[in-house]
């Protein structure tokens, strides 16, 4: 790298946090095209999105210990090249079951690759004001991600779906040119081990776990293969938490544990993925199958939500003066409001400013405070050997809620839908069931937060700063 041109390898840098951000969010409006052309079954339909979050939440700490063992450049090329080539798979699939194994395989590419990006923005700059002015642009590209992924989706999928995978290919294949010659190689530390039988455990206990959630609905609770799926998550899980007791270098230290707010702010930070990610699964859909939306009208029209949850990020700051506690309980107070309005407004042929894009505005700036206020909680307070394991542990709650409940919301929609009939009529009370779950979530998440312990004035001095350094990235 260039001595004096830090600034130039940080973009390589976030411009991978944005193209695996990006990802989140461009396949919602290309679903039911995806669903139509390869034949996705209702059930099948959530792991396309699912099988990234949960390839990105099950790798991330992991990842995150590899990439100072192996190498901080050397493990963000290895996730660029994996997720380069697995969204060329992608593109390739023929069959649901390799897309979705394919889309399993982009997040652990970017599970490799943000960890060991984050790390190398360290090497990058100084401790001070020039490491966290980074540190802040790259925490803020989700939010400009998120809209992007929209808009470019619905015109990509204009064209054909397989584009919204295809554009990855020749960025990462720049990412990767550009980081052998500007990336410095980073420190490596040989201290502790790699514990990779419990990131299997958090991964297999989260892949059977949705499984058996969307099989359950379809089969029966009762049926053999959903008991057999939720036994082999309980064992999974448990494997992974054992791990953490007994493991002489614990993924999740042991110390991280002891805290109240990080126990409680991981909680409720995995309500707050459910919420997110079911909510604009749920909404896409809606759109294009009750409205009849193509899928640039259907980005155009959800464009309000994206913009509104970064205002809401920006927003944050100021409202975490009167402490992290109070932020969250309101801005989930907000949420649950909105999306039992949206839920009650939601019509098959009602004007969408009045009847979506309002109460989804609406919701969407609640989303934006509770993303900053949860993590802020998640991460502050810690000693400086537990920040980076606090933060692993924020993003990983934070996508595995998102995964799991996204399931769980599909289920609910699917259930009020069948129940009722098959019209456009049933699908829109399917779905205005699934957001009045998510309110209730919501309201779940403002009680939890109430429990958190009240702020001392340093508490709200770092809580502040924190807010203003890193507005984490909202993987919408």
């Amino acid at each position: 790298m260039t001595k004096g041109r830090p600034w130039r390898a940080f973009g390589i840098l976030a411009l991978i946090e944005f193209l695996a951000v990006m990802d989140a969010s461009i396949v919602n409006i290309a679903l039911p095209s995806i669903g139509d052309a390869l034949e996705f079954s209702t059930t099948e339909l959530p792991w396309i999105v699912d099988g990234y979050l949960i390839g990105l939440a099950g790798f991330m700490l992991l990842a995150g210990r590899a990439t100072d063992l192996i190498g901080r450049r050397s493990m963000f090329l290895t996730g660029v090249v994996a997720f380069t080539v697995f969204s060329m798979l992608c593109a390739a699939a023929l069959e649901p079951w390799q897309l979705i194994a394919s889309r399993v395989g982009q997040g652990l590419g970017a599970a490799l690759a943000i960890p060991a990006a984050i790390a190398l923005i360290t090497d990058l700059f100084p401790e001070g004001a020039e490491r966290n002015k980074a540190l802040a642009v790259f925490g803020g590209m989700g939010g400009v991600a998120a809209p992007v992924g929209l808009v470019l989706g619905g015109a990509l999928t204009e064209v054909s779906w397989q584009w919204i995978f295809l554009i990855n290919i020749p960025i990462g294949i720049f990412v990767v040119a550009a980081g052998l010659r500007r990336l410095p190689k980073g420190r490596r530390s040989t201290g502790r081990r790699m514990d990779v039988l419990s990131a299997l455990g958090l991964t297999v206990g989260m892949i059977l776990l949705t499984a058996a959630v969307l099989r359950g609905g379809e089969q029966g609770w009762a049926s053999p293969t959903t008991i057999s799926q939720f036994g082999g998550a309980a064992a999974a899980m448990a494997l992974f938490g054992i791990r953490q007791f007994t493991a002489r270098d614990p993924l999740v230290p042991r110390g991280l544990f002891r805290s109240r707010a990080i126990v409680i702010g991981n909680a409720t930070f995995a309500l707050v993925g459910t919420i997110l990610f079911g909510t604009f699964f749920i909404t896409t859909l809606f759109l294009q199958q009750v409205h009849g939306l193509a899928p640039l009208e259907a980005a155009l029209t959800y464009l309000p939500v994206p913009a509104a949850m970064l205002a809401g990020t920006q927003l944050a700051p100021r409202i975490l003066r009167f402490g992290a506690r109070n932020a969250l309980m309101g801005s989930l107070v907000l949420q649950s409001a909105a999306l039992l309005a949206w839920a009650l407004l939601m019509q098959p042929d009602g004007n969408l400013i009045f009847t979506f894009m309002l109460p989804a505005a609406t919701w969407a700036l609640g989303a934006g405070i509770a993303i900053v206020g949860s993590f802020v909680v998640c991460t502050s307070g810690t000693e400086s050997e537990l920040a980076g394991a606090a933060s692993g542990l924020a993003t990983t709650s934070y996508q595995g809620g998102g995964a799991i409940g996204l399931a769980l919301l599909v289920l609910l929609a699917d259930t009020g839908t069948t129940s009722i009939g098959n019209d456009k009529d049933a699908l829109t009370a399917g779905f205005a069931l699934a957001l009045i779950a998510s309110a209730a979530l919501a309201m779940l998440g403002a009680i939890a937060s109430r429990f958190l312990p009240p702020r001392t004035k340093n508490d709200s001095d770092d809580e502040h700063a924190m807010a203003e350094e890193a507005e984490p990235r909202n993987g919408a």
